[in-house]
């Protein structure tokens, strides 16, 4: 675990240094297929501010959400002290949070300049997973997002940390690990995919949710924190996998209206 690097005597956390290489990194991919979805690159670019600021603003509302019973539980605390709960409360992310946030971003950004809406679609779906990908492995650094006690293969045992010393010296399951890997398998199928033309009109973006949300239900089951929060046994993850799966098989195999159309003409002729 390596909470953090000194570089000229200044600390900086490996989580938000590795979220920051993991976008530049990102979008860097994503302007790589612009010209394959004739999305001009500095669309991409201006977009990805959008984007960035909605990651942000997303994750940490619903990490905040996700505290909130917490937080209502002990408002006395928060009275005595109101500094230091509203920096607990706000104090971390919550990947889904920033994947709709980042998303609700690049829609505004299309929406503001007219532009539409599927190119982008197909052209940030490899960028997700890849960002993703490598912002766990500040994850794995920071020490969170630890999974449960596990004593198999690839069993990760970290040192004490100071803000969860529940998970200090025991064996567990490599779940950031796990993430980083089903991303970047993900980003090179789904750079290969829209990079060939083999995808249209979101389907890309499709197939990302379908398996990023399916690997995520499973590997909730393997976490070992609870800071999540969670419904009717399931956590709030799991719910929003459950709700995002549908979407990402309508992307994949809605039809093509302008395709419907065309077939339609040249069977009346």
């Amino acid at each position: 675990m390596l909470p953090s690097i000194n570089i000229f005597g200044f600390p900086l956390p490996m989580y938000g240094l590795l979220a920051i290489v993991g976008m530049i990194i990102a979008v860097f991919a994503a302007t790589r297929l612009a010209k394959a979805r004739k999305v001009p690159v500095e669309d991409v670019v201006f977009a990805s501010f959008y984007c960035g600021i909605g990651i942000l603003v997303g994750a940490k509302l619903l990490y905040f959400i996700t505290m909130l019973p917490k937080f209502i539980a002990n408002f006395d605390i928060f009275l005595a002290n109101p500094f230091g709960v509203i920096m607990y409360v706000f104090g971390g992310f919550v990947f889904y949070g920033g994947l709709i946030g980042g998303a609700l971003g690049v829609v505004i950004y299309c929406k503001q300049f007219k532009l539409p809406l599927k190119p982008f679609m197909e052209v940030a779906a490899p960028a997700i997973p890849l960002m993703h990908g490598i912002g766990r492995l500040g994850c794995l650094c920071a020490g969170c997002c630890y999974g449960m006690e596990y004593h198999g293969p690839f069993a990760i045992t970290y040192p004490d940390n100071t803000f969860t010393h529940e998970m200090a010296g025991v064996p567990r399951f490599p779940t950031p690990l796990v993430e980083t890997v089903v991303n970047l398998i993900l980003f090179v199928c789904l750079y290969i995919m829209v990079k060939r033309g083999k995808s249209k009109d979101g389907q890309a973006l499709g197939v990302y949710l379908i398996v990023y949300s399916i690997m995520r239900f499973c590997l909730e089951f393997v976490r070992g924190d609870a800071i999540r929060g969670g419904f009717l046994g399931l956590s709030t993850s799991q719910w929003i996998s459950i709700v995002l799966l549908p979407l990402g098989i309508y992307l994949v195999f809605r039809k093509n209206k302008k395709y419907v159309k065309n077939i339609d003409k040249n069977v009346e002729k």
